[in-house]
């Protein structure tokens, strides 16, 4: 079988590797650079070869052609799924995607969302004034990281203590799914990836082992209604059920996470933006929603291609890996006026932070409560804080998160 790079025909060939450690802001820099490049189409000569898809337009016929992009691997450097490794729904295709994604609709609908703010904002209360005494606080770990973690945790009913090994599981796990860790052997194991997910595997099984024999209410605890709950007149199975619990840790911590993250380097950055929302707070969700968009956190997102076909003058076979890049399209200048500035009071556009299409994210409504619930209850207690003198800002590719943000303030 011809490589990739064999059948690049007129695309050009380039070798970016989008997953390593990179100064704050180097990742938006190469999505800006590749749009005024105005190639459409590019080889990527990374690992075994895939397509990258830079021109907005087709970045978004990639979401939604599913027949053609398929999702037995969202992961462009990694074309073969460890079923160890199964996403679900997320790596299921449709029409059985919906089959799942319906059973977990209802958990993170506005309203379901809406119901449960009150128990995150009183964990989000106890997380801030754990540390607004100090002065001093590492928030890309103690604070970004920690909401999401904790928050799921107690939608789960699972015990809170878990939170500081679960953040350093997800951590490990990321660097495998983004491709910073290198394969080891002919199989191409990463095997921190492998060892993370194993442990986040047995946590949730026992979990879910737990549900069936010691049930709690069903309206009440995702997982129970899980185990409760049927496919095709039949009950999920283990392997499925702890793909739902492995998406649950690993998607709805890391996404969130790495957004909040985002959002407080910018208030810490600009002051005035900072100032501005704590004068009108109407700013709030306008200002959440330009960072969702200016500080893309899932770069580009992965797609197996399902068929033999010619794919806007590209010579796709079955099996190869398509990366279309979601941060060049939420830097599109025809679809955001003046895209390369973080404008306070934009009015919202589409934008694909949140993917498009039958697997656009699930979680979304809860990212954007947790943001503001966040926000608020951060400058309750600490309004005024700046990025501490001569710290060096770094970021991780593929999910672009921010890896340490030392924030400091006058204690009260």
């Amino acid at each position: 079988m011809t490589t990739v790079e064999q059948r690049a025909g007129q695309c050009p060939a380039t070798h970016f590797d989008y997953s390593p450690i990179r100064p704050v802001g180097a990742y938006r820099a190469k999505a800006q650079a590749l749009r005024d490049d105005g190639t459409p189409l590019w080889v990527n000569t990374q690992s075994q070869g895939f397509w990258m898809v830079s021109d907005p337009e087709l970045v978004k016929e990639v979401y939604m052609n599913y027949e053609l992009f398929r999702v037995d691997s969202v992961t462009a450097v990694d074309p073969d799924l460890d079923p160890s490794q199964l996403l679900v729904p997320l790596n299921i295709n449709p029409p059985d995607h919906q089959k799942f994604r319906s059973l977990l609709n209802p958990w993170f609908s506005p309203a379901s969302v809406a119901r449960r703010e009150a128990v995150m904002r009183e964990n989000l209360r106890n997380l801030v004034s754990g540390f607004s005494g100090l002065g001093r606080v590492e928030a890309a770990r103690e604070y970004a990281a920690k909401v999401p973690v904790l928050n799921l945790l107690s939608f789960a009913n699972m015990p809170i203590d878990l939170a500081e090994r679960l953040i350093d599981l997800v951590d490990t796990f990321m660097a495998g799914f983004s491709g910073a860790e290198t394969p080891v052997g002919e199989d191409g194991i990463r095997p921190g990836m492998t060892s993370a997910t194993d442990e986040i595997n047995a946590l949730m099984g026992s979990v879910i082992a737990d549900r069936r024999h010691n049930p709690l209410d069903p309206d009440m605890d995702l997982f129970t209604s899980l185990v409760q709950a049927e496919v095709d007149g039949r009950p999920l199975t283990n392997a499925e059920l702890t793909g739902i619990g492995l998406i649950y840790v690993v998607g709805g911590m890391e996404t969130t996470r790495a957004q909040l993250g985002w959002l407080m380097y910018h208030m810490a950055k600009f002051p005035e933006d900072r100032r501005r929302v704590l004068a009108d707070p109407a700013l709030l969700t306008p200002a959440i929603e330009e960072c969702i968009r200016y500080y893309t956190v899932i770069w580009g997102v992965g797609r197996k291609v399902g068929l033999d076909t010619t794919w806007h003058g590209a010579d796709l076979r079955k099996g190869d890996m398509v990366y279309a890049l979601n941060s060049v399209f939420n830097c599109d200048t025809r679809r955001f006026a003046d895209a390369d500035s973080f404008i306070l009071d934009r009015k919202p556009g589409p934008n694909l932070s949140f993917g498009r299409g039958p697997h656009s994210c699930i979680g979304m409504h809860l990212a954007r409560t947790q943001l503001r619930l966040a926000f608020e209850e951060w400058h309750r207690q600490i309004p005024e804080y700046s990025i501490e003198e001569g710290a060096e800002l770094f970021e991780r590719g593929s999910e672009i998160t921010i890896q340490s943000l030392p924030l400091v303030w006058q204690p009260a």
